[in-house]
């Protein structure tokens, strides 16, 4: 068995993907993370949609979902009494079969010599589902902003910290068993998939690269074996201690878990938590509600702390959450967990009641109102779409279907503020072996960015000065485009406060000057959400200025340090990932993500400072450090 990240060559996405990604990322890295939307997808439909489950294919279906784009992943765990065991098998393995001899519904095989022949008849998983954009297909030159391609330092190695128990034959001979019309192996368990999440964190874990996962865990119970075809019984024998969801979790990535207990104390006391660290951290008022006591101290009881808080002030990349239980499993110890997995409907809430049409325009459902611009009149907490209501819509269920629509309604599910969730499988193949529509799937939900962009400089360009298309216009219906910093233009302004409340100043500027160009009240800005860039798109669509084909007005994101390296924060912004003689040593520290173990580091400061007296032999530089109007320092993490 295979437990490595290990994607399918072509899966990873090229340029200008690379940068579409990375800019969302950093430009929604200091927003509460429950407002930040992303594709999500389920295990049984992408993975295990001919009932086979099987160790190594399952692990290229999930190491293809995570290089495409998918972060959040809803897991069928079934409880094998007999083995007391969490599998991903929906029947249970016996504990010992014999090999020789027959039975009516059992037979073992080895997944080198054999194939399960009933499995041929067995149709896809498919259940309703959600929506993305058309990619395009033509070849680009774009600046191809990866990991790869800056010299980044290795990110720090866990070593030891693999249970020994997780351990499995790294082979594709694991024995197989049919059962009914499942075949499984023994090894499918849920400590093989959470030792796959950990090699993919450690693979991860440098400042490019790191992003956050959610799982979301429906429980069940394993049918008998005996009578696959009948509904499970409730077990005799529930999950105890070390057998429970919290505790599994915990024996592999303890160190990399955002738990509800963490959460609590975060709320309790911000001025201890999100007010404590870099601005880069800190969640932007206008998202959470705030109550100081009598001894100025400030909590929120439904503030949700931003993804650069959790991975480079906690050290942490992965937050786990119930989903759905069975009846059976109703008596399953829940609360034993509470202190690890978030309740149910906790990081996930499915919106009902959305339509749309043939070719994918939401007509009801979208959180975007024109009339409501304050975000407690627009609550887009953690919303989920899964199109379980979109009956008659075209999905694409087989290899010759029709992507677009389903693109079209994935981008615009995205636009509406609302996380799109996979729940049937796609073009009716596995991602394990059919992962090019997966990829267009969790690229279709790119909100930023428009077709072909950003695009290189150097390409195309009319001008004696190519090197000053580097900062980028929004426009009101095709996305972000690189634009001329010396063209004068109208710039983007949002309200303090007020994320979904934009305007468009009233008289053209470079955008050198753009930052000092906004009324009282509002500040030169880049939508940092999908929600707040369709917010924008109407500011643009109302402001009554006629805009060329493809022009609009300047937002603050531009790459005049280092091509294809896009930053806030105005022309003099330096891009925080690329070392150079005069920045080596700070740019070492912003490389690497906070240590694992959060007791060594509990500020960025403290981090700062460990590491400078590490590196005493060598050169030292002070540099100067830029801070944006929205509150974004390059401190330790891009922005």
């Amino acid at each position: 068995m295979n437990e490595n990240y290990s994607p399918s060559d072509g899966a990873t996405p090229l340029a200008p993907y690379t940068t579409k990604f990375l800019s969302q990322r950093d430009l929604g890295i200091a927003v509460p993370i429950n407002f930040v939307t992303g594709p999500g997808v389920s295990l049984s439909a992408a993975c295990f949609s001919s009932l086979r489950f099987e160790d190594d294919e399952a692990a290229l279906c999930l190491s293809n979902l995570l290089a495409v784009g998918f972060r959040r992943f809803e897991v069928d765990l079934y409880w094998d009494e007999g083995r007391e065991s969490w599998s991903m098998c929906p029947v249970d393995v016996p504990t010992s079969v014999q090999q020789t001899g027959s039975t009516p519904t059992l037979s073992l095989f080895t997944s080198m010599n054999s194939s399960n022949s009933n499995m041929d008849n067995i149709p896809s998983i498919t259940s309703s589902a959600i929506s993305a954009r058309q990619l395009a297909t033509s070849s680009s030159s774009s600046a191809n902003l990866s990991s790869s391609e800056y010299p980044l330092s290795t990110a720090s190695s866990l070593g030891e910290t693999l249970p020994s128990y997780s351990s499995l034959p790294d082979s594709s001979n694991n024995a197989l068993y049919t059962i009914g019309l499942y075949t499984c192996t023994t090894t499918i368990t849920l400590s093989t998939f959470t030792s796959q999440l950990l090699d993919y964190i450690n693979k991860t874990q440098n400042t490019i690269a790191a992003n956050l996962l959610y799982i979301i865990v429906n429980v069940h119970a394993a049918a008998s074996s005996s009578s696959p075809f009948l509904s499970s019984a409730a077990p005799r024998k529930f999950p105890q201690a070390s057998s429970l969801l919290g505790a599994q979790f915990s024996t592999n990535l303890s160190d990399y878990l955002y738990t509800p207990s963490m959460l609590s104390e975060d709320r309790a006391n911000i001025n201890n938590s999100w007010y404590r660290v870099s601005e880069i951290y800190r969640p932007p008022d206008g998202y959470y509600t705030l109550e100081k006591n009598g001894y100025d101290i400030y909590s929120t009881e439904d503030g949700w702390p931003s993804e650069g808080y959790i991975e480079l002030s906690r050290s942490r990349r992965l937050l786990v959450g119930f989903g759905k239980f069975d009846p059976q499993m109703q008596n399953y110890n829940s609360t034993a967990d509470k202190d690890t997995i978030f309740p149910s409907g906790y990081i996930r809430s499915t919106r009902p009641n959305i339509t749309a049409s043939s070719a994918g325009q939401v007509t009801e459902g979208c959180l975007f109102r024109a009339d409501a611009i304050d975000t407690s009149q627009v609550n887009s907490s953690w919303a989920t779409a899964t199109g379980s209501n979109l009956t008659g819509f075209p999905y694409p269920v087989t290899p010759t279907s029709d992507l677009s629509p389903f693109l079209a309604l994935t981008l615009n599910i995205t636009q509406c503020g609302i996380s799109p969730f996979l729940n049937f499988t796609l073009s009716g193949t596995s991602a394990a072996s059919g992962f090019s529509s997966y990829k267009n799937y969790a690229s279709s939900t790119i909100w930023s960015w428009g077709l072909d962009e950003p695009r290189n400089y150097t390409e195309g360009v009319d001008s004696n000065s190519p090197e000053l298309f580097r900062c980028a216009i929004a426009t009101w219906s095709s996305g972000w485009r690189v634009s001329d910093c010396s063209t004068k233009r109208f710039a983007a302004c949002r309200a303090h406060s007020q994320p979904y409340n934009w305007t468009i100043n009233d008289y053209a500027i470079s955008f050198t000057y753009a930052q000092n160009a906004c009324p009282k009240g509002y500040q030169f800005a880049v939508p940092r959400t999908a929600l707040e860039n369709s917010y924008l798109a109407k500011a643009l669509q109302d402001s009554g200025i006629e805009f060329d084909s493809g022009s609009g007005a300047w937002i603050d994101f531009n790459s005049l340090d280092y091509e294809g390296c896009w930053v806030v924060g105005g022309p003099d912004e330096r891009c925080p990932y690329v070392e150079d003689p005069e920045l080596a040593d700070e740019l070492h520290r912003k490389q690497i993500l906070v240590p694992t173990i959060a007791a060594i580091i509990v500020l960025i400061i403290t981090a700062l400072t460990v590491f400078a007296k590490a590196a005493g032999n060598r050169r030292r530089r002070k540099v100067k450090k830029k801070r944006a109007d929205n509150g974004f320092i390059y401190e330790g993490v891009p922005s």
